[in-house]
Order: C-alpha cells, then structure tokens, then sequence
C-alpha cells in the first residue's frame, strides 16, 4: 500500500509540472479500477519536488491484475494522418476529429458573432449563467488550443500521437499493469531512480520490440527543443533530444489536461500558460481551472495576457472560495472547499504561472523566452468580506489594464510597469505605475470623443496598499495626507474634468504634477519644497475665485495639513509620502458619482 508518491523537479520550467499532472491523472484512473471513485489527492510543493500523497493509500501490489487499456488523453485525428492512426473506439477519450472540432467551432463563432453586446460579454467574462448556450450550436472543445498548438508548425501532432498510441499498444499486449506499478516504482521515493525503472521497461518491452526513447518536444520541454542541446556536443546536428518514453507521455498527457494556450492577438506567435502548485487537493485544481478557462476564451496581446491571466485565476480562485462559503452552497462546493483545508491566499494554493513565448518562423516556432509569474501573495481571504473587497480590486485592475494599447509605446511601458506589480510582492513597481499612469490619465483626459479614463478607486487603493504594507495605516489615516491628497486631484484630473465637461475654467489643469513631484522625492528638502510651492498657488487660487466667483469653492489646505506631512516625512521618508500622495491624488472618491461633484 502507498500514500505517498514524489516527482522530482528536474528542469525548474513547466515539465516538471506537466510530469507530475500526467502522474496524478494516472493514479486517478487506477483508483477507480480500485474501486474508489473519489479518492483525495493532494499535491504539496517541497522545493526540489512535488509530494502527492492519495486517501486512500493506492494498492500497487494489485496493479499488474488484468488492468484494461485505458486512455488518459486523445489521439488527434486530421486529414492527414487519419489513414495511420490505429483503429480506435468511437470515443471521444480516445479520439479528437480535429477538422470536426473546427467546424464546430465555426459554427459556434458565426452565432455568437450574431449576437447583443450583453451577451457576447456574458460568453467572454465566463459568465455562463447569463449566456443562453440553449439556443446556440455546440460551444468549442474546452481544450480546442492545445488541439491548435498540436495541429501547428512544426506540427508536434505527430510526436504526441506517437506517445498516445504506443500507451494503447501497451494496453492491448496486456501490459498496462506492469508499466503503472514500474511508474508507481519510480515515483515512490525521492530522488526518483530513472534508471531502474528503464532498465525494468527494456525487460517488458523486449519480446514486444518497443522502444524507451521519445523526441523531446519543445512545447512539453522548453529548454530541448531542436538545437546544440548535448551536456557533451561532439557534432552539430539539430535534431530534438531524446528522453524515455514514458516521460514524454505523461508530460503530453499533463499537458493536455493543465496547459493554457493559444496565440498573441495580431501575430502568429503563441503564449502557453502552465500552473504550478503551492498546496492543493487535485479536484480542487480542477474546479478552479475549469472557472478560469470560461475567463480566457479569447486571445490577448503578450504583455495584457501575463496580466489578465494572473487577474482572472485569483478571480477564479475567490469565487469557488466565496461559493464554498455561503449559505446557499452546495455539497460540491463545500468539498471543494474542505479540499483546500487551511489555504487562505491564491499564492499558497497556486504558486503561479510558469509562461513561455513561441515565435512563429513560419514553417517552424523557436522558443523565445521563459518566465514565472507569481501570483499575488498580498491577496488572503479570511472571511466572506475579504472575497467581496478583493474581487473589486480585481476588477478594478483588469478594468484599467483594458485600456491599454501594446502597439503605442508609453502604453506598453504601463502594462510592463503593471505586470510587474502584480506577479511581486512589494508596491514599488505599482508606484511607478501610478506615477507614469498619472500623466497618461491627464493626456487621455484631454481627448474629447470616447470614454474617460478609469481611475482607481479611493478605497480599493487603500485596501491594496495595506494588504502589501500595513505599516503604511498611519499615512493613510492622517487627516493632513489625505487633505493635501485632495488638492492634488482638484488640481488635476477634477479641474480638466470641469473644463472639458463642463466648460468650468475656474481652476488651472496642473499638467505633470505627479512626476513633478515623485522627480523631487529623493531629497526632502527639495521635495518639500516642491510641495509647498503647489499648496501656496492652490490656496491663492482658490482665494481668487472666492473674490470673483460664485460657489461652490474647492477647500483649501490649512497649515496644520502641511506640519503634519512634514511630520510623516520625518517619520517614513519623503519618497514614499510622495508616491501615496500620487496614486491617491489621481484617484476617484467612490461615495460620488462623478469626481465634477466635488467642492
């Protein structure tokens, strides 16, 4: 009996994840010819590899028993090779028709097309209760972009099948028993002996003449794909490497069933998104992959799509949490629940996205870049309240990274500022977002046509920034930070409000405050100065419309605001004092409608 199984981390990329999904959709399907149909099986992250551990403990002595083939991902089946497949069951676990999918999906894409904007929204956000798939054709496969990836230059169907069916041929010489308890051996134990378990695959697989070699494909192991890849090249041929073969299928299968793909909006190249786990129960992984693909139905720009796909998984995370919680929950999601156990943030959950870029040569992809995008670890649900606030703050951000363009260069640089916010741990890349986005709402602000520029909200902002550095509450609480906080948005997004809304020139637009004043942050002699200079003209300002203006006036700084940030810049820096006044300076106040409102 075991009930502990470990992969070893080999390559730090997606393969090891992708190894370990594939193991653990195998241990899934033997406990079922067990007999148990539900079995618990958790996945931890211990560093230099992956612990599964099932409930109940899995009988591998009873594995070499007459187990059955079994699939544990299609074979795709197209035009071309339709004539060289084996014969198949009709069935769907068996066989993918890919032209049959496609067409589907044509038909699909035609009525969606046909649709109110309501409901083509509803579809892309995932909101399937509000969308009527009961008078629309067939939606797409679930996992259509792997079927795309696989069906692309340089055509990695064919190293795929080819793993797929030698798994059926083992099944049908009665072999799939022996060859589960040899990957039951394998993974039993830390470090993992390969060898041995090669050398037991070459005595089942001699008097069938199988081979223990497979190419290495470079969208399951992005580090081998064709190239120099030798630890010792003595030529320089360019051929893929080799691995067992075994290995290979398990890390087609994984990613079949965990990989995100699909191409960069406006190109040929394509982005492939694996998760990789911190702690978390399998079916549990599941149901909160299965919330986020309804949220990535369609492609995205590079950069937008790294963010959009941190955003949408924490979201995902959040509303099976917040379901599992309510009153009106069901069974099923209070399980999913009791599988998370004592996980309170997405981050432990989920560590993040390992992401690789593919550029498309045409005939061939070359792998361009490799990274891993965090996920959150700011964001903790404790109670129903923290689901309710953090989802607003998601939303918020997915709102605004929307806006952004990666074909206009100042644009680009936001989301790469952006990006780089919300895969750390820490808010200074967020303030230099807020800095570098406080002159791109003034400059949108100035266009006349279209919808004005989002701003963050007073509340969420504050929320975000204590859940990173509590011992912040102080400035966000004193009264003169928030009062000087004020003046900089009626000198800013407020005034060019009134002026270009509602032809109000009472108060000058101060173009470029925000950098003026985060420039000047550095040295607080000079940033103190700075801010000095702009209260002084604020409150003359508003001085001079008070004598030859009606009301309502905009308030005025006292100079107890202005000793008590000097007192917070004695006490935490000058730096940090300017970039808060920035972010909160741009930002809305929630309780009014409309920022014009506010005098």
């Amino acid at each position: 009996m075991s009930n502990r199984f470990y992969v070893d981390k080999t390559t730090g990329i997606f393969t090891d994840e992708l190894l370990t999904a594939g193991f653990v959709r195998l241990l899934e399907n033997l406990f079922h010819f067990q007999g148990e149909a539900d079995p618990e099986i958790v996945q931890t992250d211990f560093g230099h590899y992956y612990q599964i551990e099932v409930t109940p403990a899995l009988d591998v002595a009873r594995l070499e028993a007459g187990i059955p083939a079994f699939p544990l991902a299609p074979i795709l089946r197209t035009k071309k090779n339709s004539a060289k497949l084996p014969d198949l069951p009709d069935d769907p676990f068996y066989a993918a028709d890919y032209e049959a999918e496609k067409e589907k999906r044509a038909a699909f894409l035609a009525a969606y097309s046909e649709l109110e904007g309501t409901l083509k929204r509803a579809y892309a956000i995932g909101d399937d209760d509000a969308f009527p798939f009961e008078r629309m054709p067939p939606p797409p496969h679930e996992r259509w972009n792997v079927f795309t990836l696989l069906n692309a230059p340089p055509m990695p169907i064919n190293g795929y099948n080819q793993v797929m069916t030698r798994w059926l041929a083992v099944g049908e010489a009665g072999e799939i028993g022996a060859v589960c308890r040899l990957l039951c051996d394998l993974f039993s134990q830390t470090p993992n002996e390969l060898d041995a378990a090669v050398k037991t695959w070459k005595l089942l697989a001699k008097p069938h003449k199988w081979k223990d070699q497979a190419s290495a494909s470079q969208f399951f192991n992005p580090s081998q794909g064709k190239g120099i890849n030798k630890a010792l090249p003595n030529g320089v041929g360019l051929g893929n490497m080799k691995n067992f073969w075994l290995l290979e299928w398990l890390k087609a299968v994984g990613f079949y069933h965990i990989a995100f793909t699909g191409r960069v909006k406006g190109s040929d190249d394509r982005k492939t998104y694996v998760p990789s786990a911190g702690r978390s129960s399998y079916q549990a992984q599941r149901a909160v992959q299965r919330q986020f693909g309804k949220k990535m139905r369609f492609g995205e720009t590079a950069v937008r799509a790294d963010i959009l796909t941190i955003i949408r998984y924490t979201r995902a995370f959040i509303e099976k949490v917040e379901a599992a919680q309510s009153d009106t929950a069901t069974e099923a999601e209070k399980m999913y629940l009791a599988l998370m156990g004592t996980v309170k943030r997405p981050s432990d959950f989920l560590r993040g996205f390992h992401a690789v870029y593919y550029k498309s040569l045409g005939t061939a992809a070359a792998t361009m870049n490799i990274a891993f995008l965090n996920l959150p670890g700011w964001i903790e649900i404790r109670q129903m309240e923290d689901a309710v606030i953090f989802q607003a703050i998601l939303d918020e951000q997915e709102s605004i990274v929307r806006q952004f363009a990666e074909n206009k260069g100042e644009e680009i640089e936001l989301l790469q500022k952006f990006r780089d916010f919300i895969v750390a741990d820490n808010l200074d890349p967020f303030f230099e977002f807020t800095t570098a986005y406080s002159s791109w709402l003034i400059s949108q602000g100035e266009n006349k046509g279209g919808f004005p520029p989002r701003k963050f909200d007073e509340n969420n902002l504050r929320r975000l920034i204590m859940s990173n550095e509590p011992q912040l509450s102080p400035i966000l609480e004193s009264e003169g930070f928030r009062n000087i906080a004020y003046a900089i948005r009626q000198s800013t997004v407020t005034a060019q409000y009134r002026k270009n809304k509602m032809d109000d020139r009472r108060y000058g637009v101060r173009y470029g405050l925000g950098r003026d004043l985060v420039r000047q942050s550095q040295y607080p002699d000079e940033f103190v100065a700075v801010l000095s200079d702009f209260l002084h003209k604020y409150n003359a300002e508003n001085a001079q419309v008070m004598e030859n203006r009606s009301g309502p006036y905009r308030g005025s700084v006292k100079t107890s605001d202005i000793e008590e940030i000097v007192r917070l810049i004695d006490e935490h820096g000058s730096d940090v004092i300017a970039k808060l006044l920035v972010a909160f300076g741009y930002a809305r106040v929630p309780r009014q409608t409309n920022e014009e409102n506010e005098n």
